[in-house]
């Protein structure tokens, strides 16, 4: 591991808990060689990725003091049991929707006649040889395992260059990449069909919400190794992005549970919720080109950002109930478009090593090469 990447690591603590403590934490250190690095550790509970870019670009102002007018007026027990009040409506109106969608759907179905129930389409995929890797499960020592991952960066030129070239986007290729580290890792074969986890946010200016994003399935092909082509990736995400608006302006909901109230629900309960079973491989989550007042700080602009989420906690129990997978963050400045990729599953993807060697194949097919942190 680099040295980069262990202080990195030493900035995630315990200290980051917005419950008992406090939910960003900003540290930077120079470089032997010249140069800074920046480590901004924020809970998620606190914001989502959007709503951290939208936080350093509004901390990043010219104009950021903050005089007694900006924090409003002097709070009174009147005013906060209003607002409390406000609040409670606000967080139980979409429950309410969600129950009368719930009850008014139960009598349809109580009132139509019995017709066959046509099962919800899921991505096909082989069966692939698990022989070996359920040997590895039963041998391994789950508390040795934490997901390992892979931070690599990649010239912002040669990856849009290579997008083009075949018939792709920047978003199409980062999805074609996963899901040949899929393929390469023994996770699928060419012919199946894998469906990835695209984050969506619906950040509006000035929205002040901890958590506005969405999530969007694609269904994608697994490809032969040697096939680059990207048009497929391209046109299926076009029209999950399509169906997903078309979902959106008719009111239904891509939630199994609403979000206010699994807030609202004691640990205990929430504990025991049957995690969601869309059959998605991981998560593809893409923060685009970074915009100017994040990436520059004081006059200096960023060469490489890099993203991701942590696992606290998970183990090779809990990642092998969760099906495994993958999940990977691109961000893209002016120089470079940097990939960060946790691998999920314990029995194919067991250390940092093994991972950056399947990264490394898989970047090979496109002819990319990149610079490991």
């Amino acid at each position: 591991m680099s040295a980069i990447r262990t202080w990195a690591e030493q900035q995630i603590t315990d200290r980051v808990d917005p419950e008992h403590g406090t939910g960003w934490q900003l540290a930077a250190a120079p470089l032997s060689d010249g140069g800074t690095i920046v480590s901004l550790v924020c809970s998620h509970m606190v914001a989502d990725g959007s709503g951290m870019v939208a936080a350093v670009r509004q901390a990043n102002r010219e104009d950021v003091g903050v005089t007694a007018a900006d924090l409003g007026p002097q709070p009174t027990v009147l005013n906060a049991l209003v607002e409390d009040i406000g609040d409670t409506v606000g967080q139980i109106t979409p429950i309410v929707q969600w129950v009368a969608k719930k009850a008014a759907g139960a009598l349809s179905r109580s009132a139509a006649p019995e017709s066959p129930r046509t099962p919800a389409a899921q991505p096909h995929r082989s069966d692939v040889d698990t022989r070996a890797v359920d040997i590895r499960a039963r041998n391994g020592d789950s508390r040795r395992w934490s997901p390992p991952y892979v931070v690599v960066e990649l010239p912002a030129e040669q990856w849009r260059a290579t997008a083009a070239e075949w018939g792709g986007t920047s978003n199409s290729l980062f999805i074609a990449l996963m899901t040949a580290i899929s393929e390469a890792s023994g996770r699928a074969r060419p012919g199946d069909e894998l469906r990835w986890s695209l984050p969506y946010s619906e950040r509006d200016i000035g929205d002040l919400d901890s958590n506005s994003t969405k999530i969007i399935p694609v269904c994608v092909p697994v490809a032969e190794p040697g096939d680059r082509d990207l048009s497929r990736f391209r046109k299926a995400s076009k029209s999950a992005f399509v169906d997903f608006a078309a979902r959106q302006a008719a009111g239904i909901s891509t939630e199994s549970i609403p979000l206010p109230l699994i807030q609202m629900l004691p640990d205990a309960i929430v504990a025991k919720l049957p995690m969601p079973a869309d059959g998605a491989e991981g998560l593809c989550s893409n923060l685009g080109h970074l915009p100017d007042d994040f990436v520059t700080i004081g006059g200096v602009r960023a060469r490489s950002v890099a993203a991701r989420a942590t696992f606290v906690g998970a183990d090779a129990a809990s990642a092998r109930r969760l099906g495994g997978g993958s999940t990977a963050w691109a961000a893209e400045t002016d120089d470079a478009v940097t990939i960060t990729l946790h691998g999920m599953d314990p029995d194919r993807m067991s250390t940092d090593e093994e991972l950056r060697r399947v990264v490394e194949q898989v970047l090979s097919r496109w002819n990319l090469t990149g610079r490991y942190w």
